[in-house]
């Protein structure tokens, strides 16, 4: 008979690869695994960035979904919470070794959309300045 420790770091595993690598609601994971909404955030584990923090050299992790849906990162060593396009320009594309599977291509398109955003707009202030 399994332990109910082994149950527990099972369902947990599985809350978090559910979580993590589906699109499913959270109230649909939670109905499939007999859980509540609480319990189940309970049970998920931030995910790693793959990027180095520049504070403090941490790996930072993607608190949620959310989260990671729109750039935004947490450090576990300092607490710094930023946007990931901003991380990436303070750190000058450092990632921690070991870290794999970090596709940054939605990172770098992110920051080039940033970059020629503000200067479009530095453009236009030049433009209207000159009126």
């Amino acid at each position: 008979m399994d332990r109910p420790e082994a149950r527990d770091t099972q369902l947990a595993e599985r809350a978090n690869t559910l979580y993590w690598e589906s699109d499913d609601s959270v109230n649909d994971i939670a109905e499939g695994l007999d859980l509540s909404k609480g319990s189940l955030y309970g049970m998920i584990s931030p995910r790693p960035a793959g990027i180095a923090c520049p504070e403090c050299a941490a790996e930072l992790e993607h608190p949620n979904r959310t989260a990671r849906d729109k750039g935004f990162v947490t450090c576990p060593g300092c607490g710094l919470e930023e946007e990931e396009a901003v991380v990436l320009t303070l750190a000058g594309d450092t990632v921690p070794a070991g870290a794999a599977g970090h596709d940054s291509g939605a990172s770098t398109r992110t920051l080039w959309a940033t970059v020629l955003l503000g200067a479009a707009a530095g453009m236009l202030l030049v433009r209207w300045a000159r009126r």
